[in-house]
């Protein structure tokens, strides 16, 4: 006898009813393996946004990238595209960045004079706060600092012998993160999330005003050093503004995986013989960085439900089959009544698949009362955390619910369930079997 597929459904359906705590335990079984990770995606997407927002916040809405040449000794000739000298590098950098819609708005310069000195121009200084010169004395060198300066921060603050440089002077700020993660205090699930978003890096910028005082500081600085006696540039970089994230990292990934004669060379020779690796990184900011870093969360969190999806097939055939053996009075009765066997394996597939949407309907509102107990418990101190972190004038606003492309790898990995489930336990559908469950029975 063939079911008509409206009597399979209302068969399949009986059995759900008929057997509800069965059916509840059922369900729960598999939606509790995924509606942990799904709310710890939503949560994650949420606090994505919430972080990039507070980011680009810090930075005044502009993203900076810092791109230069750093000497190296390789000895590989193959890789490395000719130029007449480092100028004409840093012009193929700002034609590269104009592709983009970046524009260049200074230059950063690191010398390694026993204790390293980082050095920018005046216009890319004043971009960040006005520059109080009353402050410095004829023989003082200007400085501009991070907004949150932490106790290495003083490191940097010494002279050649190690002692307090007493010739430098603050007159700014630039944008900057406390060090470390902006994690919140005691044990929070939320820290898991967070402790992959990093602070950026702190240092003085010495502002270079085009008077020469710097340059002869610098020699100063050399001559008292027993590492080197030579002032030249360890690493020049240009840097490039960005109004938006997506032209700025557009730029960030043509930098680093420029793979034709267009763009920036990552290799470059110049005329004297001497060769030259590219150096590109953010600064003043770290948006590209937290960015990234979530990204990583999220490709972890798909690894770690690859391994739940794993568990649930195993969990969910090993409860079927057990389901099929104590259905099997059930199911011979299916057949007294002159049902087949593809009609049989049609009622179960359809009972499965309506566990399976139950089973979805349970992760979604554990994943939905997980993020709202969440959000309930920490948007107050995590606005108040990342005001301080990210050093901001307001709090942000706090989101920790984001849907993205997790949500359908878990229905479909649920709904999947019921036919790989069913696939895996045919053999308890026979006759042989059915007959020897009846007989221990």
């Amino acid at each position: 006898m063939n079911l008509k597929f409206s009597d399979a459904l209302r068969l399949s359906w009986g059995n759900i009813t008929q057997y509800k705590r069965r059916s509840v335990i059922i369900s729960l079984t598999i939606s509790l393996l995924f509606g942990v990770i799904l709310g710890f995606s939503f949560m994650l997407d949420g606090l994505s946004k919430t972080i990039f927002d507070a980011t680009m916040q810090a930075s005044d809405g502009k993203i900076y990238i810092a791109t230069g040449y750093l000497e190296i000794t390789s000895l590989d000739q193959s890789n490395f595209s000719e130029v007449e000298d480092l100028e004409s590098a840093e012009k193929l950098i700002s034609e590269n960045a104009e592709r983009y819609h970046g524009q260049v708005v200074g230059q950063i310069t690191q010398y390694n004079i026993g204790n390293t000195r980082w050095v920018v121009n005046q216009e890319l200084a004043k971009r960040f706060s006005d520059l109080d010169y009353n402050k410095s004395k004829d023989i003082q060198i200007p400085y501009v600092g991070p907004k949150i300066e932490d106790e290495s921060f003083d490191s940097y603050l010494k002279d050649a012998n190690g002692d307090a440089d007493e010739l430098l002077i603050k007159v700014g700020t630039y944008p900057a993160t406390e060090p470390g993660n902006p994690t919140l205090p005691g044990f929070n699930l939320l820290n898991l999330l967070l402790s992959g978003v990093h602070g950026s890096y702190t240092h003085p910028l010495i502002v270079d005003d085009g008077s020469g005082k710097v340059m002869q500081y610098l020699q100063n600085q050399a001559s008292q050093s027993s590492h080197s006696q030579d002032v030249t540039p360890y690493l020049q970089q240009t840097v490039i503004m960005f109004n938006n994230y997506d032209d700025a990292i557009a730029y960030y990934w043509d930098v680093w995986d420029v793979a034709n004669g267009e763009g920036t060379p990552r290799n470059i020779k110049t005329s004297d013989g001497k060769k030259y690796t590219i150096h590109s990184g953010e600064v003043f900011s770290n948006v590209i960085d937290a960015k990234l870093n979530i990204r990583n969360l999220q490709n972890t969190l798909i690894m770690i439900e690859i391994i739940f999806i794993v568990v649930a097939i195993i969990v969910a055939t090993l409860t079927f089959a057990h389901l099929i053996d104590q259905d099997t009075a059930t199911i011979a009765l299916y057949r007294s009544m002159g049902a087949n066997t593809s009609s049989i394996y049609l009622i179960y597939l359809l009972y499965l698949l309506e566990l399976c949407a139950l089973a979805i309907l349970s992760c979604i509102l554990i994943a939905l009362t997980l993020v709202g107990i969440m959000w309930l418990w920490n948007h107050a101190a995590l606005a108040s955390r990342l005001e301080s972190y990210y050093y901001l004038d307001n709090p942000p606003k706090v989101r920790l619910f984001g849907i993205n492309k997790i949500i359908l790898w878990v229905v479909g990995s649920i709904i999947i369930i019921a036919p790989i489930s069913l696939l895996l336990t045919l053999r308890r559908f026979s006759a042989k079997h059915i007959t020897k469950q009846l007989k221990e029975d």
